[in-house]
């Protein structure tokens, strides 16, 4: 009986089988790497209650995943050393998809024989992009035989998020005896979405105010029904006061989207955040593998095409005022039968026959707004791997179609359209349409409409060869090297008309952008055995693009075993990250691009509060105070045709231990330095007086035309902390087999550099300054405990995963706020005593710990980090035919 697998130093593999391991090009023996690459077989992720790639990144100690809000159509992604998913890469079988963009859920579970996951950066290698690491998910290289899998996890209180899914696999030929393989196999998900009204606990007021949210007050209004007014003309007063304000304000305003606020306004009392906790989602993917041996050369296809929807609930249709978004603004005149004291809407005082600005949620009539995310994948390699004399070599071509779909399904309308119904006299901004609105209404309808589309198309080929040279004392000095192009093309298509809602805005023209590069790459590999004990490896590589020229990037990795149970292994080199088309070119103008996501004081227009807040300032004369004062302001945050690559410089240095055959110690030191870092300044910084020249104004009147906050090379970020990983396997005994295992990542220092001449901030266990959503644990493990029995018919797995405390955003809070740490158990037991079945079941969240509270998302929990679920029961069944 074998013993228990875990997670390990190279693959489970015989080790003195040369294969090829992820991070280096050169085939070798598994034992004693020098890189610092850990392996897990599918089986165990499995084990552990994983059901898509999502579930498989979020036990990785080295990598944050982070799960799309209830809110958003954002997918999954990894990020290595809390640097950001754009510089980790992501391979399937050491084929590099095309950018951090693409959802690893693409990828199917059941076509997967391991992970193997290399904790240093491999520019030199792989080019563009494996700054923080690289995590290679590799797919079974043959198949014999069929199965089908049904799973599904429920949780224990009811209202939502439960789980189905389907996958099957079925496999013919033997390449040792047929000299073929040919195996397919699929996966298919399904997420309900979870009700935040089943899971109060979650958002309850008493909580909400530990995070440090305000008590429930009454605040000033804005977009609501009944709509809330202001005079059209900032300029325009009456009295000494600008009209604003609600004419159904003494009458309790409109229950129950309304109530009451400060200034005679109506409050809405709709959140998105308040309909569900998570997204409706739906996952399909397939996978064919076929394999040819043709002499001593194989000839390997492979086509893959992935499917993922979601349905994230947003903020309900409304009109916004045109100082704001640079739309035209949402306005009512005497015309209109619904005008203040023309009969159906009650006067307001001072209020004649000037024309008034809306501030109106169509919430009542419409509903939230809900769309429909639609990614898709296609990719197709075909690759012939043999040996031309002293060389063996590999050569493959593929192409690759990323595509996004997104449309409205519900709650929008023709955002034009809808200011003409207000103006005819057809829509009442006060009130619940009539029969007459709601066929208007009806008839500007969007849903089913296309909101956006996107395209991604990669084709390329690849040469690699390698050969060993000559014996050196250690071994035989090999030598690799290889050469790629591939063509990069994508679109991005906006229509004519976006619906009104959240932060959207109607256009007035289409906007359909497409861009392109070329890339070309050639590298080398040496590796020279310098002795039994002594070891070096030295890559480089060259990465040109056409659209900004090219960058070399060396690495230089040893390894030194001085006894059996002690090695000594180190790296150091440089790394990349080319800017994507969507850095550079989508969205690339000189104007706003849409509004600030939180509320702000002008720091000009409305001086007296706190910097960067949005209470206690005043509007100076003439200015409309709802423009300048607690607004969302119009900003710039697109794409930008100058920014470049990002740099890094990558040190890795570590001892592994293995006194016995059964334990397995090893500590790793990285450090991670990047300088000209592509991203934003946070939106809450931006009003730091150093940065007052990035608020773009109308040189007449001072009206803030934009803030400029697009992509740029702007400072870096250094990074560096310990990898701990422990395997130990107990003796065997009468009780079976015993193994433990514990991965986990400890941050010394996380620094980040807003520019080139700027101060280090630090931000270890703490939000840093570019990304409001973007956190770096000090403390990270996860831990399992295997058992199985003397058969081999049972075998059960305990699992931690643990994170530290950290301060929480406290960006409005009354006080300081910690996040709990958090500590999630799963455990699941399986049986394959039957003759066909093999049949597990478990507990997803033993302890139903809640997700712990935070204000940094407005959400009032741990989102992305922590599920609001709570415990649920999976069960899986695998029937082999």
């Amino acid at each position: 009986m074998s013993a228990p697998s875990f997670a390990q130093e190279a693959p489970t593999e015989d080790t003195m089988t040369k294969v090829e391991i992820t991070g280096s090009s050169i085939k070798r023996a598994t034992a004693d790497q020098a890189l610092p690459v850990t392996v897990t077989k599918a089986e165990d992720w499995i084990a552990q209650g994983a059901v898509t790639v999502s579930d498989i990144l979020m036990t990785m100690s080295t990598a944050a995943n982070y799960e799309p809000n209830s809110t958003a159509g954002n997918g999954n992604s990894a990020n290595m050393r809390g640097i950001g998913a754009a510089r980790t890469l992501v391979l399937l079988d050491g084929k590099r998809l095309h950018d951090s963009s693409i959802d690893p859920n693409t990828i199917p579970v059941s076509a997967l024989d391991r992970t193997e996951v290399l904790r240093d950066g491999a520019s030199s290698v792989y080019g563009s992009d494996a700054i923080g690491g690289v995590i290679n998910f590799v797919t079974k290289k043959s198949y014999t035989g069929a199965s089908i899998t049904a799973k599904g996890t429920v949780p224990q209180k009811k209202g939502g998020g439960e789980t189905e899914g389907l996958s099957f696999i079925a496999g013919k030929g033997d390449l040792a005896t047929d000299g073929w393989n040919v195996y397919v196999t699929g996966d298919v998900n399904n997420q309900l979405p979870l009700r935040q009204s089943a899971r109060p606990n979650i958002t309850n007021t008493d909580r909400l105010q530990s995070a440090g949210f305000e008590p429930p007050k009454l605040s000033k209004g804005s977009n609501a029904v009944p709509a809330n007014v202001t005079l059209a003309n900032g300029s325009t007063k009456v009295g000494s006061t600008t009209i604003t304000g609600n004419p159904y304000y003494s009458t309790g305003c409109l229950a129950p989207w309304s109530v009451p606020g400060t200034s005679n306004t109506c409050a809405s009392t709709y959140n998105a955040n308040s309909l569900t906790l998570t997204t409706a989602k739906k996952q399909a993917s397939f996978f064919v593998k076929g394999s040819k041996m043709i002499g001593d050369d194989k000839l390997t296809a492979t086509l893959l095409y992935s499917s993922i929807f979601t349905r994230p609930v947003k903020n309900p249709t409304f009109g916004i005022n045109a100082s704001v978004t640079n739309f035209p603004a949402l306005t009512i005149t005497p015309s209109s039968p619904y005008y203040p004291g023309k009969g159906i809407t009650p006067a307001m005082p001072a209020i004649t026959n000037q024309t008034l600005t809306l501030a109106w949620s169509l919430i009542g009539d419409l509903g939230p707004t809900v769309l429909n995310y639609q990614k898709s994948e296609s990719r197709f390699t075909l690759e012939d791997e043999g040996r031309l004399g002293a060389w063996d070599y590999k050569v493959g071509i593929w192409n690759a179609i990323y595509a996004t779909h997104t449309t409205f399904h519900s709650g929008f309308v023709n955002s034009f359209k809808l200011l003409d119904g207000v103006a005819n006299g057809k829509l009442n901004p006060f009130g619940i349409q009539n029969a007459e609105g709601k066929a208007y209404l009806d008839s500007i309808s969007t849903n089913g409409e296309t909101a956006s589309k996107g395209l991604t198309r990669l084709t390329g080929a690849n040469l690699a060869v390698n050969r060993e040279l000559m014996d050196l004392p250690g071994g035989a000095l090999a030598f690799a090297a290889g050469a790629g192009i591939y063509h990069d093309f994508g679109r991005n298509f906006i229509p004519t008309t976006v619906a009104l809602s959240g932060g959207q805005t109607g256009t007035t023209a289409a906007t359909d952008v497409s861009a392109s590069r070329n890339v070309a790459s050639v590298y080398a590999e040496l590796y020279a055995p310098l002795t039994k004990s002594l070891d070096v490896d030295l890559a480089v590589r060259t990465d040109r693009y056409n659209d900004f020229g090219s960058t070399t990037n060396p690495k230089l990795s040893f390894r030194y075993k001085p006894t059996e149970w002690v090695m000594f292994r180190g790296a150091a080199g440089t790394g990349f990250r080319a800017p994507t088309l969507n850095e550079r070119y989508y969205g690339a103008v000189n104007g706003p691009t849409g509004v600030t996501s939180s509320t702000y004081n002008d720091p000009l227009l409305c001086p007296g509060g706190k910097v960067g807040g949005n209470t206690g300032g005043t509007a100076l004369p003439g200015y409309t105070p709802t423009t300048v004062c607690a607004a969302k302001l119009p900003i710039n945050t697109g794409a930008n045709p100058s920014v470049g690559p990002e740099k890094s410089k990558t040190f890795n240095f570590g001892i592994v231990l293995t006194p016995t055959k059964s334990l397995l110690v090893s500590l790793d030191y990285w450090d991670v330095r990047m300088t000209d870092a592509i991203g934003q300044i946070a939106q809450a910084t931006l009003f730091q007086p150093q940065y007052a020249d990035r608020f773009i104004r109308d040189p007449k009147t001072n009206m803030l035309i934009y803030i400029d906050d697009r992509l740029n090379n702007m400072g870096g970020q250094r990074t560096d902390g310990i990898d701990i990983t422990t395997t130990y396997t107990f003796p065997k005994t009468s009780w079976g087999r015993f193994g433990v295992q514990l991965d986990g990542t400890y941050v010394h220092s996380f620094k980040t550099q807003l520019t080139n001449d700027s101060d280090w901030i630090s931000s270890v266990n703490k939000f840093g300054p570019l990304d409001a959503n973007v956190f770096t644990y000090r403390w990270r493990y996860t831990a399992s405990q295997k058992w199985q029995s003397p058969g081999g018919h049972w075998t059960t797995t305990l699992t931690e995963s643990y994170r530290q405390s950290f301060e929480d955003l406290n960006a409005s809070s009354l006080f300081y706020h910690r996040i709990d740490p958090y500590l999630l158990v799963n455990w699941s037991l399986s049986y394959k005593g039957f003759k066909k079945w093999n049949i597990m079941g478990g507990v997803n969240n033993v302890f139903d710990r809640d997700p712990p509270a935070a204000n940094y998302r407005n959400e009032g929990y741990l989102s992305g980090q922590a599920s609001p679920i709570g415990r649920a029961f999976n069960m899986r069944a695998t029937y082999t035919f």
